[in-house]
């Protein structure tokens, strides 16, 4: 369903989310073809805070973790962008449950960052 003004904002969510899918794909498989080329990689995960410093040196594990965390945060868009065309479309139960499951989402990300 189009919005009022000729904006269709369900023609964007299509598009942060195929674009999400495809970019951290995209970063995934340079991480790997780099591993492939005998690059170290750390025996242990990275923690998000780690990640501009391992891209800005080149490793795979940077661009590993830049890909995981662009395919976690692509739903994490789409609802954000949901909220807004339910209070477009002015259907405020939507909207409501929406901004709860937002809510959720960044409660997890938080909790899970400890």
């Amino acid at each position: 369903m189009a919005a009022r003004s000729g904006f269709d904002i369900n023609r964007l969510i299509f598009y942060v989310l195929r674009g999400g899918v495809v970019l951290s794909i995209t970063v995934i498989l340079v991480g790997f073809a780099l591993a492939a080329t005998g690059r170290p990689m750390p025996p242990d995960g990275l923690h998000p805070t780690e990640i501009p410093g391992e891209l800005a040196a080149g490793q795979p594990a940077g661009f590993l973790g830049l890909g995981i965390l662009l395919l976690i945060l692509t739903p994490v868009a789409r609802v954000f962008l949901s909220v807004f065309y339910f209070a477009r479309e002015k259907d405020r139960t939507y909207v409501l449950i929406t901004v709860f499951v937002f809510a959720i989402l960044m409660v997890g990300i938080v909790i899970g960052r400890r």
